[in-house]
């Protein structure tokens, strides 16, 4: 029986990686095509911001269609939760493939790029959100691979504000220098890795208090 739900498990997951990795292939084309139309003559990373309306369109659906394949990914909230965060490293993963491959950009993963434009351009090296996925898929797995033991990570307060905390650091990483980024470029700019770092250390934190027995945990049953 085990066996048998451990197999679902992870055939889901599959399922759920192939999907994503599609997509980013996929998206990666979708923004080689967005770039032909709008092209950006000088710092590549920066779009034309002020004709971008559908690149937000394109940021809305990518999330809403990352939502729903973690919807049907998951069993409970728990995992339907990590599968978005699953599914969302995937795709961001393989989408920065996709460009290197078929456009030959980033050649480096210290290159900047202008990351999402919800609520305000994210700007960073590739190298940030790429480990940031890193952790997501981790991240889901370790959680799956309780749940297979029947040993499930507990949502708590504290683990909840921990995961909070990670992505309002890496956030303001992202948004600190966005507009003197979109005003003159990354001259002057270097990325905060001390905040990034920082971030990984709260997420990683919130993981391991989550796996611990009894620590005022409020577990989700749904």
């Amino acid at each position: 029986m085990v066996s048998n739900v451990q197999g679902t498990i992870w055939q889901r997951l599959t399922w759920v990686a192939i999907y994503a990795a599609a997509m980013g292939l996929l998206e990666a084309v979708c923004v080689i095509y967005i770039r032909k139309i709008f092209p950006v003559e000088t710092n590549y990373p920066i779009p034309p911001l002020d004709q971008m309306r559908v690149e937000i369109v394109r940021e809305v659906c990518t999330i809403i269609m990352l939502v729903a394949v973690a919807w049907l990914g998951g069993i409970n909230f728990r995992s339907r939760l990590a599968c978005f965060f699953y599914a969302f490293g995937v795709w961001d993963i393989l989408y920065y493939v996709g460009l290197a491959w078929l456009s030959g950009w980033p050649t480096s993963l210290l290159e900047w790029d202008c990351l999402f434009l919800i609520p305000k351009p994210w700007y960073g090296p590739v190298l940030a959100p790429v480990l940031i996925s890193v952790y997501f898929v981790l991240g889901c797995c370790f959680l799956h691979a309780r749940e297979i033991r029947n040993v499930p990570l507990r949502i708590s307060f504290s683990m909840v504000s921990l995961q909070l905390a990670a992505f309002a650091v890496w956030y303001w990483s992202f948004v600190k220098d966005a507009d003197q980024i979109t005003a003159s470029a990354f001259k002057g700019i270097t990325y905060s890795w001390p905040l990034f770092v920082l971030g990984l250390l709260l997420a990683i934190a919130g993981l391991w208090l989550s796996a611990k027995p009894g620590l005022g945990c409020v577990e989700s049953r749904s």
